[in-house]
């Protein structure tokens, strides 16, 4: 049968393997507990030597205060302090020592011999000189250092972790610390007692495991071949154990339950997909219907910009046509005249035709078209078509868009609106702003997994209040604004996988946001 010759690991092999899991699990809690613990530990000493070292300094106040009451000079003030520390000891041994920012050892109990030395060309074992680092933690302000010094009663070097605290008046610093060595035997003497204790409960849930095991592995046998089959959706196969009244039954039971549900499910699971491909392509026209609706918006709002714009090549074409015409009716022969004339007339013609062009290529309508795409680009188009208005406004645009920016994955056209939206909601909000003020910056920088863009403006800014509502529709400042040009942006936006929002700009104004995936 196929459960027999399919090699497997049985509820028994299972129970078993989880108990091993569960020693493994001792051993990792274990070993992060003695970590923790040896972090805990050092916490705690570095406490407890910052205020053994606040001490010492107190010490040495009590003297320079003496000194500057007259009571003694200051070589007795400084003699007084360095004995008082000098017999001072604290844990296991442990000393305090001063020197001065010149590097030399002023107090060192336990090798008195470098007092009134240069110590700065003492180094530890990496190669540090550890006085020197010392001092300069001192004249910093002081705080925790580690190196390595020679531990007392060993005559070896060990990891040492102490704190160093200036004392300006005498340009000393006093410092005390703890050996690490002695924290690592106090960890392994908690390891072996947590190492003990996991053994234990380790063999305890071995035991209860294969007891467990033994108990249920049998009655479960029978359940696998059904299970299988199921998987397999052979949804005739008779469930045995049903008749139970334990868990077992329960479990025959709800495997019984799954038989005769399953059809179901997988026909709401293909319904539910339906359902899926339906919303998706409803958001995918609604996100098109949108965008369709705020460029007729923004050409409408343009109106009068475009017509200045085709006034200027219109007007010259007519200028041009009807000096030659008159030159023609007046029996002029300068034909490179009228050449000339004529070109001109065609360069105008020309550019109107690009004007009208560029607009088409705003209002064409088509499928939205998630690409990889050229994020430069679609900067550049659109705000090539709001150019027509920056120079009637007299406004200036700058671009801070690097080429070597990474592709993003959007809708060319559907981008290229949110973009000329946010550009005229900036030009709109510095039309009362002084003429040197009228920049709008519109930037692109590279984040992890995403692009993100900025549209900066130097107008009126935004109220703190204000910031959520200006998405929303038909919420707007404007006296004749609609207040769908933002909720459109950001339907756009959400229907990219990306999100957009509004900050101040320092400078004066705002600087509104969004962001595209990287393809």
């Amino acid at each position: 049968m196929y459960s027999r010759n399919l090699p497997r690991l049985g509820i028994r092999g299972r129970l078993l393997f989880a108990s091993l899991i569960g020693l493994l699990g001792l051993v990792a809690l274990g070993a992060v507990a003695t970590e923790s613990i040896r972090r805990q530990m050092i916490d705690d000493r570095i406490t407890m030597v910052r205020n053994l070292t606040e001490l010492a300094h107190t010490v040495i106040a009590r003297e320079y205060a003496r000194q500057k009451a007259g009571e003694i000079d200051e070589a007795t003030a400084k003699r007084n302090a360095v004995e008082s520390l000098r017999v001072m000891r604290w844990a296991n041994g442990e000393y305090f020592f001063i020197d001065d920012y010149d590097a030399h050892s002023v107090l060192l109990p336990i090798q008195p011999d470098y007092e009134g030395k240069d110590v700065s060309d003492l180094t530890d074992s990496s190669g540090t000189r550890f006085v020197l680092a010392q001092r300069d933690l001192a004249v910093a302000g002081g705080g925790v250092i580690r190196y390595e010094f020679t531990k007392p009663g060993t005559g070896s070097a060990a990891e040492k972790l102490s704190h160093v605290r200036p004392f300006e008046p005498w340009r000393w610093f006093v410092a005390t610390g703890i050996y690490l060595d002695d924290v690592d035997r106090e960890v392994r003497t908690v390891l072996l007692q947590t190492t003990g204790l996991g053994a234990i409960v380790a063999l305890v849930t071995w035991f209860l495991g294969r007891a467990v095991a033994r108990s249920i592995s049998r009655p479960l046998g029978h359940l696998t071949e059904a299970i299988d089959r199921l998987t397999r959706r052979d949804f005739a196969v008779d469930i045995p154990e049903v008749e139970r009244r334990d868990e077992i039954g329960d479990i025959a039971r709800a495997v019984d339950q799954l038989r005769t549900t399953r059809r179901d499910y997988e026909a709401l699971q293909e319904a539910s997909r339906v359902e899926r491909e339906t919303a998706l392509a409803y958001q995918r026209e609604s996100a098109a219907r949108f965008e369709k609706t705020a460029r007729l918006v923004s050409m409408g709002e343009m109106a009068t910009s475009l017509a200045h714009e085709l006034n200027q090549p219109l007007a010259a074409i007519a200028n041009y046509c009807m000096g030659s015409v008159r030159r023609l009716e007046a029996g002029s022969g300068d034909r490179a005249g009228l050449l000339s004339a004529m070109r001109k007339a065609s360069a105008e013609a020309a550019r109107a035709s690009r004007i009208v062009a560029r607009l088409r290529r705003f209002l064409r309508r088509s499928e939205p078209s998630v690409e990889p795409q050229r994020l430069a680009d679609i900067i550049d188009e659109a705000t090539t078509m709001a150019s027509v208005d920056l120079r009637r406004r007299g406004h200036a645009i700058v671009i801070d868009a690097p080429d070597d920016l990474p592709p993003v994955r959007c809708d060319r056209v559907m981008i290229g609106q949110v973009l000329f939206n946010l550009i005229r909601n900036g030009i709109e909000a510095m039309e009362a702003r002084p003429v040197e003020r009228r920049l709008l910056v519109v930037a692109a920088r590279a984040e992890v997994g995403h692009v993100e863009v900025t549209v900066t403006d130097f107008g009126t800014g935004i109220a703190e209040g204000d910031r959520d509502r200006i998405f929303q529709a038909f919420y707007t400042s404007k006296p004749e604004g609609l207040g769908v040009g933002l909720n459109i942006c950001r339907s756009i936006v959400e229907f990219h996988g990306g999100r957009i929002w509004v900050s101040d700009n320092p400078e004066g104004g705002a600087v509104f946001h969004f962001t595209l995936s990287i393809a």
